[in-house]
């Protein structure tokens, strides 16, 4: 009778242990990946919008000829929209 070889190619072998992670637990935790960052990417595009219309209408009508300082408003503009993408995204 021949000894039975250890072939390292062989799936079925003794010595061989899955290393996959169950079924299961990659099904349950993928439930919301794609919907999730489709969600993200269409608020980001809509505040894009938002924000290349406000800057046409500041340039194309009398609003851009004021000389003012809007720094401020336009980085707090810019934090509060990107938080309420961020907050749109994670809710349920």
């Amino acid at each position: 009778m021949a000894a039975r070889v250890h072939d390292i190619y062989d799936l079925n072998s003794p010595f061989v242990t899955p290393t996959a992670p169950p079924a299961q637990a990659t099904a349950a935790r993928r439930t919301r990946g794609p919907a999730r960052l489709l969600r993200s990417m269409a608020y980001l595009a809509v505040f894009a919008g938002v924000l290349f219309l406000a800057a046409l209408l500041v340039t194309v009508t009398p609003l851009g000829r004021i000389d003012a300082d809007i720094t401020v408003p336009f980085v707090a503009v810019v934090l509060g929209g990107l938080a309420l993408v961020v907050w749109g995204t994670v809710r349920k």
